[in-house]
């Protein structure tokens, strides 16, 4: 079963989701990006709140000697810290997911949307790499430097078809809502650096299929 909170334990998560209720789509029904930014800061709160419980918190950096380490801006001392990793966060909230909500996630038709998804890069789709891999899922626009070599966040076609034939191996389900998740977490820094051509960072579709998938997630952690 998945973990949930009561409204007034997330503030933020409550308020960002009745704002992304009250968004109004377009005469097309396409308004995906302002929506899907409300969720995911609304996720960001949840997956904060989650792994502060757990004591995974920023850490003061302190050297050899004991003594906090520290950097000089003007004639003030900042202390260094150890900062908590956004990952490590969201894979702490995965871990939260019951397992009929991470079937869903898988079986759900977006999840299939990504993965028979060919990316785009600069406005021509990439149907393979130098490695002789067929891509889907999503590019991460901001670490790819050509078509070649892509940085791009998949969905599994093996483990996918393995998860068919045994729906019940929580090992194939854990690894592909892990993919989902971080998936997600792509699109949202693509619409973050998104370029003008058309591409993975502003792809309606690519931000409305994310968008269905997070508003399962977040909706499962709210009561």
């Amino acid at each position: 079963m998945t973990t949930s909170f009561k409204r007034h334990e997330l503030p933020i998560a409550s308020s960002m989701i009745d704002a992304a209720n009250r968004v109004r789509p377009r005469r097309d029904g396409l308004h995906p990006f302002d929506k899907f930014f409300l969720l995911w800061t609304a996720f960001n709160d949840i997956y904060n709140v989650i792994a502060a419980r757990v004591g995974l918190n920023t850490q003061l950096k302190v050297g050899e000697d004991g003594k906090v380490e520290t950097y000089t801006n003007g004639n003030v001392k900042i202390p260094k810290v150890i900062p908590v990793s956004e990952s490590e966060q969201i894979n702490l909230a995965v871990q939260e997911l019951g397992n009929q909500l991470k079937d869903l996630l898988v079986m759900h038709e977006s999840t299939l949307f990504f993965l028979n998804r060919t990316p785009y890069w600069q406005g021509k789709p990439i149907e393979m790499d130098a490695f002789g891999q067929k891509l889907n899922g999503v590019l991460n626009v901001n670490h790819t430097t050509g078509a070649e070599f892509p940085v791009w966040s998949p969905i599994d076609r093996q483990i996918y078809d393995t998860y068919l034939a045994n729906p019940d191996n929580d090992k194939d389900r854990d690894f592909l809502v892990g993919q989902i998740v971080s998936l997600l977490h792509t699109v949202r820094l693509n619409l973050v650096h998104f370029s003008k051509s058309f591409d993975d960072g502003n792809d309606i579709a690519v931000a409305q299929n994310a968008l269905s998938l997070l508003e399962i997630i977040v909706g499962s952690f709210i009561q």
